[in-house]
């Protein structure tokens, strides 16, 4: 018979393998606290994308947009930090999402080096779906790693 496991929430799952893909500890939280960091009005037009070190890329949906955003970068980098964890984000780059076509689009880059896989993964806690859906990830991220 199996022993029991207390439930794991599933965005703490979540934000640990955010973390690791992003590799640095904590930064899966932007996401969740964007939101309310920024405010509504912001966050309909703006959205982190990803991290590059301790600089967060944030796409934004129109050139007006992109000054406010730029003007108001200290308050967003202070208001972010201040709802995590530990402060992560030392600079927002601003990134233009509008009126973009195939012929202005930024030419496809590969993507970063993909770090390591983690050695050990405990997926026993999950249920059975979730366990399969993370297996599939893992062994993706293992090829990638192989491949490179």
């Amino acid at each position: 018979m199996h022993r029991r496991r207390e439930p794991i929430a599933l965005d703490a799952v979540l934000d640990t393998c955010l973390d690791r893909v992003l590799g640095l500890p904590g930064a899966g939280a932007v996401w969740r606290v964007w939101g309310d960091a920024v405010g509504a009005a912001i966050a309909r037009r703006a959205e982190p994308v990803r991290f590059r070190g301790r600089t967060l890329v944030v796409a934004v949906s129109s050139t007006p947009w992109m000054q406010e955003l730029n003007l108001l970068k200290r308050s967003i980098v202070a208001a972010l930090n201040e709802r995590l964890p530990q402060p992560l984000v030392d600079d927002l780059f601003l990134v233009l999402t509008e009126g973009r076509t195939a012929a202005t689009a930024v030419p496809h880059r590969s993507p970063p080096a993909c770090p390591p896989p983690p050695a050990v993964v405990d997926l026993d806690a999950l249920p059975a779906g979730l366990r399969a859906s993370f297996t599939g990830v893992l062994e993706a991220w293992r090829r990638r790693a192989r491949a490179r």
